[in-house]
Parts: C-alpha cells; structure tokens; sequence
C-alpha cells in the first residue's frame, strides 16, 4: 500500500511540475523540459517504490513510461482541441458566430501558430526567409513515419 501511495504522489507532481516547466509555452516547445521533469521524479521514486513497495525496478519503468504516454496524449489532445478553445472563448458571454471566429483567430491565429514554431525552434526567420531548423525535420521524419 505504501508504494501505490509513493506511484501516486509522484504522478501528480510530475503533472504539475511539467506545467511548471512549460511555463505557458506549447506542449511541442517544452517537450524536452518536460522530460527532463519527468525523468528526475522518476529517479527519486524509483527507490522508495523499490524499498517500500512490492514490485520491481523494471515493472515501475514500464508503468512509469505508459503515465507519461497517457499524460502527454491528454495533455497534448487538450492543447490543439479547437473545440476546447472556443468553449472557453464562450465561458464569459455568448458571441455570434463570425465574433466568435474572429475572436479565436486573434488568439490562436496563423501568426501565433508560426511564432510557436520559432519559439520551439522548429522554424527559423532570416528577413523574409523562413526555414525548418534541424529539430523540425527531426520532428517531421519521425511524425511521417507514425503514418
């Protein structure tokens, strides 16, 4: 029982530590900080699991490895649902529809779309030249072969 509630405590401070880390940035330009936090509450759980609890180093990896998947594919589904957007657009007053249009392309537009992209660099700018930086054709090589 104590090792369920060691599991347990590590999950929610991992979640809240990776939105600490991402620090209001996209899922896609933290992913790297968010490892990073995940990996050390994995490290400092590991022991306590072990010493504490009834199971193995390798059955808490995998388990550990299936939280993190589980979170980033809600995390991440969250974070592009448009539907969710514009819900929470709606959560103050009703809007019509092309104010409600109008209002979620300022927010979440094609212009803060392709600054995310430079802020995670994905994409660099040089005058009116934009690139895909060597990180976004990792991301892109790896993407298609999910395909």
């Amino acid at each position: 029982m104590m090792g369920l509630s060691i599991v347990a405590v590590a999950l929610f401070v991992a979640a809240v530590a990776s939105e600490l880390v991402l620090r209001g940035t996209k899922l896609q330009t933290g992913l790297g900080r968010v490892l990073v936090a995940w990996a050390v509450i994995y490290l400092a759980a590991l022991y306590p699991v072990w010493a504490y609890g009834d199971t193995t180093p390798l059955p808490f990896t995998i388990f550990w490895g299936g939280a993190f998947l589980s979170w980033f594919g809600v995390r991440s589904h969250i974070e592009s649902s448009i539907l969710l957007r514009m819900l929470y657009l709606l959560r103050d007053r009703p809007l019509s529809e092309s104010e409600l249009l109008a209002e979620y392309t300022a927010l979440y537009g094609p212009e803060m779309r392709f600054e995310e992209l430079l802020r995670g660099k994905m994409a660099t700018r040089s005058g009116d030249v934009t690139s895909v930086t060597p990180k976004g054709k990792t991301i892109l090589r790896v993407v298609s072969l999910l395909r």
